[in-house]
Formats: C-alpha cells, sequence, structure tokens
C-alpha cells in the first residue's frame, strides 16, 4: 500500500513542523520537568533530519528510557497520568516518540492524526480567542503535512494554498454546528478530578499575604457591561466572602447558612449590569453593594450574592444594585456575639488599646471615631512588601511596622473594633477596576482584590469602614498603581504608563471579551432565544437538528458545485485528448497530476515501444493546438488531431 512505503526525509521534514509547532503552545502551561521530556525526542529527530539519518533506526532501549520517563515524570508532578493536564502532558512528551521512531508514510500519518488531537487539547486548558488562532494555525499546517505525505513533490505555496482552502471550506460547516446543534446545560460526561483545576481567585478565608499574592496578578477576576454610567472608583466595591471567625491568624466565615436570612426589605436598585465572571468553583458572584438578587440567585443575610451552582466555568449574569451602598440590616437569626469573639492570648496591645478606647467613649460611633482617629495619626504605609509579622500579628502592625497591605488594616481594625466592644467582621473582595475604552467595559483584574471592614451601629447597621481608605485615599480613589511607589512589584501592564501598550492591551482584551460573549456565551438559553425568534420552539430539537443536517447537505452541495460553474468549458482539443487518455487508462497506463502531455507519452513509450512514435507525435500535435500560437486553420488541424487519435484507438 502507497503508505507503506519509507519515508522521505522532505516529508519527515513537514510532520516535524507540524508536530513541533502544535506541541509548543502547550510547553508554556506544563510542568518545567514536562517541557523538557517533549522536547527531547523533537530535538533529536530534528538532528536525525539535519545529518540525514533517518533511515538508520533509532535506538530502541533510549525510545524506552524516554517512554518511561514520560509515563514517570506525568505521576509525579500531577499524582495520575489521567485527566486534563497529565493526559495532554504525557501526550505532549510521547507525540516526539512516534516522530523519531516514524519510518513510514503510515507512521507519518499516525503522527500527523496526533496532531489533531492535540490541538483539541488546547481548548481544554484556555477556550480564548487566541487559542481558537493557534488551532486555526496549527491545523492549516499539518493538513499541509497530510498532502506532503501524499504528494512529497508538493511545494510549500501550493501546500499551504490547499489547507487554507480546506479550513475556509469547513469553516462555515463549523459555524453552522456551532449555532444549530442542540445544546446542554450540562456535562455530557463526568469530568476528570483536575477539570477545573488551575483557576484563581478569592478564598473563602484571609490569612496575612494572601490578598497581596493575588495582587501580584495581571489576570481578568471580571467584566462588568453597565446599562448606564460605570459608578465612580470608590463606589466599585464588589462584595465577596464576610469573615467573622478569627482563630488568631486564620479568618473564615461564620458557621450556618452564610450568615442568616437575607432581609425582607431590599434598596430599590439603580444600577443595572452584566458580569462575566471567570471561573474560581466557589458560588459567591461579586455584586456591587448593595446588590438585589435576580433569577438564579441567592443573597444571604451578610449581603453575599451566591450563584446556585458552583462556579466551574466562565459566567455571564446579570446583577441590579443600589450604589452607593446602604448600611447592611442584621440577619434575622445571626448573632452579634461572633462578631465580638476574640482569641485568647492574642494580640495583648490591640485589645489594650480597643479597652481604653472603650472606656473613654460611650457608644459604638464614639469608639469608631477614636479607632478612625489612631489609624490617621498612625503613619500607616500601604505597601506589597510588608515586614514579617509575628504571633501577635495586629500588635506588630499596629504598633511596630505600620507597614501593610488591605489585609493587615482590615484585619487589625477588626480585632481592635471588637476589642472596643464594637462587632465587626472582615468583608473580602475587589475595589476599583479599569474602564476599557474600547467597549467601554470595567475590567477587575486579581491585583484589584481588597479587603475592608463593616462594623455594627444599632441605629443604622453594618456600616461599610475600609482601614485602608483611611490610610492611604489614593487606592480607593485612583486605583493599586497609584497608591504604591513605582518600584512595587506589580504586574507590568498594571503599573506601566506607557499608552500604546496600555492601547494595545485595551484593544486585545475588548476583543476577548467579544469573543467570551458571542461564543463562550453562547449557552442553551442564548439558542432557545435564537429559535423563539426563528418561529421554532425551543424544545423542537427534532427540527433543530433537521435544520442543521438540511443546512449541511446544501452547502456541502454548493461546494462541490460552485467549482464545476467557476471550471472553464473543454475546448475540442482537450476533448479529443481526454478521450485518448481515457483508452489508455483502460490499458493500465495513467497521467499525474503533475505530468504533461509529451512526458505522459514518453513514459508509456518507455513501457510500450511499439506505441511510442505514434504516441509523442500525438502528445506533440495536441501541444502544439493548446498551447502554441492560434493557426488559421485550427479547426482544420484539430479534425485531424480528432481523426488520428480514433484511429490509433481502434487499432490499439
Amino acid at each position: 500500500m502507497a503508505r507503506s512505503r519509507p519515508l522521505e526525509r522532505t516529508v519527515a521534514i513537514w510532520v516535524l513542523a507540524a508536530a513541533a509547532l502544535t506541541v509548543a503552545p502547550l510547553l508554556f502551561r506544563l510542568d518545567p520537568l514536562v517541557t523538557v521530556l517533549a522536547a527531547i525526542p523533537i530535538l533529536w529527530q530534528g538532528l536525525r533530519l539535519y545529518r540525514d539519518r533517518l533511515s538508520v533506526p533509532p535506538n530502541r532501549g533510549v525510545l524506552l528510557l524516554l517512554a518511561g520517563a514520560a509515563v514517570a515524570v506525568g505521576y509525579s508532578r500531577y499524582g495520575s497520568i489521567f485527566g486534563k493536564t497529565p493526559g495532554l502532558a504525557l501526550l505532549a512528551m510521547l507525540i516526539g516518540l512516534k516522530l523519531v521512531e516514524s519510518r513510514s508514510q503510515r507512521d507519518a500519518h499516525v503522527a500527523v492524526q496526533l496532531c489533531f488531537f492535540l490541538q483539541l487539547g488546547y481548548f481544554l486548558i484556555e477556550q480564548s480567542a487566541l487559542t481558537g488562532v493557534l488551532a486555526f494555525a496549527t491545523c492549516g499546517l499539518a493538513l499541509a503535512a497530510l498532502q506532503r505525505i501524499e504528494q512529497p513533490t508538493l511545494a510549500l505555496a501550493p501546500a499551504l494554498r490547499s489547507s487554507l482552502r480546506l479550513l475556509v471550506v469547513a469553516l462555515p460547516l463549523a459555524i453552522l454546528l456551532f449555532v444549530l446543534f442542540p445544546r446542554i446545560d450540562r456535562p455530557l460526561w463526568g469530568m476528570p478530578r483536575d477539570a477545573f483545576a488551575g483557576t484563581t481567585g478569592l478564598s473563602d478565608s484571609m490569612s496575612p499575604g494572601s490578598i497581596a499574592n493575588l495582587s501580584l496578578s495581571g489576570e481578568i477576576a471580571f467584566r462588568a457591561d453597565f446599562d448606564g454610567p460605570v459608578p465612580p472608583q470608590r463606589d466599585r466595591y464588589f462584595r465577596g466572602p464576610v469573615l467573622s471567625d478569627f482563630d488568631g491568624r486564620v479568618w473564615r466565615p461564620g458557621s450556618g447558612w452564610h450568615g442568616g436570612i437575607m432581609p425582607k426589605h431590599l434598596p430599590t436598585p439603580n444600577v443595572r449590569y452584566t458580569l462575566t465572571l471567570e471561573p474560581h468553583q466557589q458560588r459567591w458572584l461579586l455584586g456591587l453593594e448593595t446588590a438585589v438578587p435576580g433569577d438564579q440567585q441567592v443573597l444571604d443575610g451578610d449581603g453575599v450574592l451566591y450563584s446556585r451552582q458552583p462556579i466551574q466555568t466562565r459566567l455571564r449574569t446579570t446583577i441590579e444594585a443600589h450604589v452607593p451602598a446602604d448600611p447592611w440590616p442584621q440577619a434575622a437569626g445571626s448573632n452579634l456575639q461572633r462578631n465580638l469573639a476574640l482569641p485568647a492570648g492574642y494580640n495583648p496591645r490591640t485589645v489594650a488599646l480597643g479597652q481604653k478606647i472603650a472606656s473613654e467613649n460611650s457608644g459604638p460611633e464614639a469608639r469608631l471615631a477614636a479607632a478612625v482617629a489612631f489609624l490617621r495619626a498612625g503613619h500607616f504605609l500601604y505597601t506589597l512588601t510588608p515586614p514579617l509579622l509575628g504571633r501577635d500579628m495586629a500588635d506588630d502592625f499596629l504598633f511596630d511596622t505600620k507597614q501593610g497591605f488591605c489585609e493587615h488594616f482590615a484585619a487589625s481594625f477588626t480585632i481592635l473594633m471588637r476589642a472596643a466592644g464594637v462587632p465587626t467582621r472582615v468583608v473580602t473582595g475587589y475595589q476599583g477596576g479599569d474602564v476599557n475604552p474600547v467597549d467601554g467595559s470595567l475590567v477587575v483584574r486579581q491585583s484589584d482584590a481588597h479587603a475592608w471592614t463593616e462594623v455594627w451601629l444599632p441605629e443604622r447597621g453594618w456600616v461599610r469602614v475600609d482601614p485602608t481608605a483611611i490610610a492611604s485615599p489614593l487606592r480607593i480613589d485612583s486605583g493599586i498603581a497609584s497608591a504604591l511607589p513605582s518600584t512595587a512589584d506589580l504586574p507590568f501592564l498594571v503599573r506601566t504608563d506607557s499608552a500604546w501598550l496600555r492601547s494595545l492591551r485595551d484593544r486585545v482584551e475588548a476583543l476577548s471579551h467579544a469573543w467570551d460573549i458571542w461564543v463562550l456565551g453562547y449557552n442553551l438559553q442564548r439558542q432557545q432565544d435564537l429559535m423563539r425568534r426563528a418561529g421554532l420552539e425551543p424544545s423542537d430539537w427534532q427540527t433543530l437538528v433537521a435544520i442543521l443536517v438540511a443546512s449541511a447537505a446544501l452547502w456541502q452541495l454548493a461546494v462541490w458545485v460552485l467549482p464545476q460553474w467557476r471550471r472553464r468549458p473543454l475546448t475540442r482539443t482537450d476533448r479529443v485528448w481526454r478521450q485518448l487518455l481515457r483508452h489508455l487508462k483502460r490499458r493500465g497506463f495513467e497521467q499525474a497530476a503533475s505530468e504533461g502531455a509529451i512526458a505522459f507519452s514518453e513514459r508509456v513509450g518507455a513501457v510500450r515501444s511499439d506505441w511510442h512514435a505514434a504516441l509523442a507525435a500525438l502528445a506533440r500535435r495536441y501541444t502544439q493546438l493548446k498551447y502554441g500560437r492560434p493557426a488559421d486553420d485550427q479547426a482544420r488541424q484539430t479534425n485531424e488531431l480528432e481523426h488520428a487519435v480514433r484511429e490509433w484507438i481502434s487499432r490499439n
């Protein structure tokens, strides 16, 4: 069979290029040791081709050693060889070994098919527009490699043009499948245990450094598209977990149903926006204060907006809120005593200061004012790299180092107020964000992660008090980059003043946001809305499948028919020559696509010497009529060629 022929060097180069470029995007997402093991066989194959040693079999012992190392490294780094990331890592390491052992066209076919499978794996890691572009480009190169396997003499430009033509022809069919294929609201199969690994974001607990570490990331946490004007920077508090329990080091949510039952009376919303939230494996939705729950949303007694399901994929949901935030009422069934609790034996100086404030001030508001005055007079420094704190973190921060990030301010202020007898709790979330001038969306990054406090005032309710804003107002009014010195270790594009870099980032992120909305956001609900607009019942999936099949069939028919219409009609000279070619094909001789008439006649004549002279003469006459300058007696010469061909066919 043709595919079992020995692998030619030029074909092996094409297959190596397709595999190397397919594996390359994954190398930046895998463990460094996996990257090294994936690169070794690819470089080995490149060296074999450079030295023209493709015909020399590779050392089987080395191949087995590398294969065993791939399995061992995959298991040691990921704890398994099954699952999304371990499977892709193992395939990336083994595809190079397949290249090294390839000795025939069949082996080359298998290697390219592995490339297609690995390209599909891109979307298991990330589903961005860039991922789609990378998959399109590497798929085109793999298709070109397949063509070179079948036609080793095919030049570079024709192979790439043909691959691009195949992709363009397939694109409308892919769009039809994307739009019309019935969608479901749950996975078709159980996901592997690492299916949702690798996502970052707020945790449901807070300890020193946890939010500061988030602020070192420039990744997007969520986007918000407002129906009206974007609220001012100082009002952009996106509420996450509320933390009430403290063990001396770590803050956690209170036990029970997220702080109690939602109040019956909520403020009338005056802000409406669509939230595009990156997966964080939790249920909180990061609504603006004060959020009002909508469809498939739950608001708990602490004012935290929740989804009914964990957010394991990118989510788009509409949220309504009242801005600026009103004081939050106490949840029915909640106990304020837990917002006064402090672990015994911790932070004695802070506790003593709180008790002093309580003894000198009779009411909660007066005690709050005294604590705020202490912060304002303390000359505290807002920094991402505070000195290391000891066991009594609040004492060290408030009285010694006076340097910290938002969690230091929030945690220490909460301890101080509790010691003063005022119920206080920590709220984590995000504050600020930047408006993208390209599409008008508000982009909130992990670097905007923030922590603040809420103080219980009997006449008002839970009132937001942001200790960070007291010590560093620039953090709230202008963002984290303005509040920190230029030497702070922030993500480059967060702190850079380069206008063209920011403009480029804004355009790329606007394109990514559009991709999220129109491609990744095309879910079951949007498909059903499309069906309703088309006059179909959302539950009528049989009609949807029928439309899909009919549309695909019509497109395939168009792809087959249109080239026939565009093809120039055969001349009489061509029809005569094709008559001769059909006769020769029946006799076992077929003209190759790249073979001219004269070369074909010479090849046939070399096998059948008795045909050589006659076929050579017919080929020369045909070539002269087709490619030569038109003669005055063209019709007569064509008649003579037709007569000669028929006569030769009748005799042979």
